[in-house]
């Protein structure tokens, strides 16, 4: 496993699932989006030119505290490496699920500016520390650059034929369906079980901190009994 489980298909498929979850329930729930920055730009501005300013404030946070996100997940990243804790990534998986459940909870339900800073906070995060499936770049958080990946690659390939092309779009190809199926599974979760979709959500990053902490354990173990032979 050379200490990188970060990288496994299964968990940047499952957390770009959540991505398109993430996204489409913030949006449906606060009129914000938590990751998608562009568009809480945009919708500002247009907002701003129509005197909503609490939507206006709202989105504006949303960025803010995004980009401070950023910043702490690149500090993460550097101390880590030079304190060689490998595993760091498993406790904001905790973390992350633990972000969710709280978001669930009533007494938060009248802030939703509050809500949508936490959420942006913590998926900046995740999308810095988490961008690489097998060495392979990728962005769990909105499906633009892999989107542009499948054409590019999709193009390479039919022109070219090289296999590397076509390995990165199959590779791009799957993350976009991810995302996709992420934010329609959010759809139909909200309007069948409303605000406790999030429980959804928070369940995933629990599930996915869980079995890979179990797969991290049993990759210890090994490592040790082939040492000691």
């Amino acid at each position: 496993m050379n200490n990188s489980f970060h990288e496994n298909r299964s968990v940047g498929l499952l957390l770009t699932f959540i991505g398109g979850m993430v996204d489409s329930y913030t949006y449906i729930r606060y009129e914000a989006f938590a990751s998608a920055q562009t568009g809480n730009l945009i919708l500002a501005i247009i907002q701003a030119y129509e005197r909503q300013w609490n939507m206006v404030g709202k989105k504006l946070l949303s960025t803010l505290f995004f980009f401070i996100g950023i910043l702490l997940a690149k500090f993460m990243i550097d101390y880590f490496r030079r304190k060689e804790l490998h595993f760091w990534r498993l406790f904001l998986l905790y973390f992350e699920a633990l972000v969710f459940f709280v978001i669930s909870l009533s007494f938060l339900q009248p802030h939703p500016a509050v809500i949508t800073v936490m959420i942006a906070f913590t998926a900046a995060i995740q999308w810095i520390s988490f961008d690489k499936i097998n060495g392979l770049t990728y962005t769990n958080l909105f499906t633009t650059g892999n989107l542009k990946g499948v054409a590019t690659n999709l193009y390479d390939y039919l022109s070219t034929k090289d296999q590397g092309a076509k390995t990165r779009f199959i590779h791009f190809l799957l993350v976009v369906t991810a995302f996709i199926t992420g934010a329609i599974v959010s759809v139909f979760s909200y309007r069948t079980f409303g605000t406790n979709a999030v429980l959804i959500i928070a369940g995933l990053f629990l599930y996915l901190a869980i079995s890979e902490t179990l797969m991290v354990w049993r990759f210890q173990r090994d490592t040790n009994i082939m040492q000691k032979k």
